[in-house]
């Protein structure tokens, strides 16, 4: 009972309705974009379902339930290539347990948004600059009981421009639990979080929600699957973004996803399916692997969609085992 009121008061927070028009503008996009190859091939799903160093982008409560003593990654994305080819974001995040119910976990978010050509009504080049976005964070997860935890996230904020450096300080919170359906094969997933608290410099605060289901067939096969419902803090319209996905593992070796993210057009027109494929292996109680994932944009109103042809990776290694 209270796991539903909560996500009943999220839901009512992420659906509330106002009367004022207009687009929020926020600084800081490295916030905004989640670089997990995983979580994207699944519509950049990942607040109830996300696992090991990607909770640190979505919600680093689910890592309070690590299944490894130490885990790191490392993405990288030409990010929106279809618009410029010299634009990339890059991540890199680790996750250490400390105790057998709680975690820390750093994560380094770098986005380059590349080089700005300032021009005259003949063309010729006036300027030329960089743009660069960048976050560190630190978080702490705690298992509040066998199927519930808490999170706390602090983050260091950097942006270099032509005019100016500037750096604040934001924080993030969330929540996670789960619960069984009949048996230990399958469970029903829950998430909440609110991100990118801090002062009012039109920072991406986020409050978002999600619901998951994973089953484990006897062969050893694993279904999962999951919603996520977000939104601005700051917007007074009704713009809740949706992202849904699915994936499903062989052996816990090969990886199979897909998703679809839909977006209002005036809070970004993140309209994309999504696909992706991985692969893990195993040393002793080590594990390594590859994810990769792939975006098609749908429902865009110019020729082209900033997400054309979309791609991307992350690299993650496991050590230390605790199954």
């Amino acid at each position: 009972m209270k796991m539903c009121l909560l996500l009943f008061v999220f839901f009512g927070v992420l659906s509330a309705d106002g009367q004022i028009p207009g687009t929020p503008v926020t600084r800081f996009p490295s916030l905004s974009v989640h670089p997990s190859s995983r979580a994207m091939g699944m519509g950049d799903l990942g607040v109830a379902t996300s696992v090991g160093t990607q909770s640190l982008l979505y919600n680093a409560a689910v890592g309070a339930f690590a299944s490894y003593q130490h885990q790191l990654s490392v993405s990288y994305l030409p990010w929106l290539s279809a618009i410029s080819n010299d634009t990339r974001l890059m991540n890199a995040a680790y996750l250490q347990a400390v105790s057998e119910s709680s975690v820390m976990g750093v994560n380094l978010t770098y986005l380059d948004m590349g080089q700005i050509d300032i021009r005259d009504n003949t063309g010729a080049t006036l300027a030329s600059y960089r743009t660069r976005d960048y976050h560190l964070g630190i978080s702490y997860a705690l298992q509040m009981a066998s199927q519930h935890s808490l999170s706390t996230t602090l983050k260091l904020l950097g942006q270099q421009n032509p005019t100016e450096n500037r750096f604040s300080l934001s924080g993030d919170i969330g929540y996670y639990g789960f619960g069984k359906l009949g048996s230990e094969l399958q469970r029903i997933l829950f998430g909440a979080s609110i991100s990118g608290l801090g002062p009012k410099i039109d920072l991406p605060a986020t409050i978002a929600i999600g619901i998951g289901y994973s089953r484990v067939s006897e062969t050893g096969d694993q279904l999962i699957a999951g919603i996520d419902l977000s939104r601005l803090l700051k917007d007074v319209g009704l713009a809740v973004r949706l992202n849904a996905g699915l994936e499903y593992v062989f052996s816990e070796i090969f990886f199979l996803r897909g998703g679809v993210s839909l977006e209002n057009a005036e809070r970004g027109d993140r309209k994309y399916f999504s696909f992706g494929a991985g692969y893990k292996g195993f040393v002793g109680d080590q594990s390594w692997g590859i994810d990769l994932h792939y975006l098609l944009p749908f429902g865009k109103r110019a020729g082209i969609s900033p997400f054309q042809n979309a791609c991307g990776l992350t690299l993650h290694v496991n050590i230390g085992s605790y199954q």
